[in-house]
Formats: structure tokens, sequence, C-alpha cells
């Protein structure tokens, strides 16, 4: 069975992924990421969250994706 983890992020920007569902980060790598000012948040409004912290039906999707 897979689980989401509350140290994995997605890129969410009003209440929606901008990135497709595979694409998941660990807090290590947007650590890395800050420090060489590589992130991928480009536009107003996009923002890390945690993957136990979004809301249950997207969860849900994610899931979905993960088990595919």
């Amino acid at each position: 069975m897979k689980k989401l983890y509350s140290t994995d992020y997605v890129v969410i920007k009003n209440g929606e992924p901008t990135e497709p569902l595979d694409i998941i980060y660990s807090d290590e790598s947007i650590i890395e990421m800050v420090n060489s000012g590589t992130t991928p948040l480009c536009s107003d409004g996009e923002q890390f969250v945690s993957m136990t912290d979004l809301p249950l039906e997207l969860q849900q999707k994610y899931l979905n994706k993960l088990t595919d």
C-alpha cells in the first residue's frame, strides 16, 4: 500500500497542482533547489505544499497515480 509523507511536497497554485502528478519533491531536494536558486516556483501564488496537507481528494489523486 502506498502512503503519502509529510516530508514530500508538490507545487500548488489556487489549490491545484501545477506539474504532473508524478512530480513530487522531498524536503531535502527543496532545500538544495533553494540554496542553488533553481526552485520551480515561477509565478505568483505557486507554493510547495506537503502531501499530507493537501485536500483529501487531491491526496487520493496522488495515491492513485503512485499505484498506476
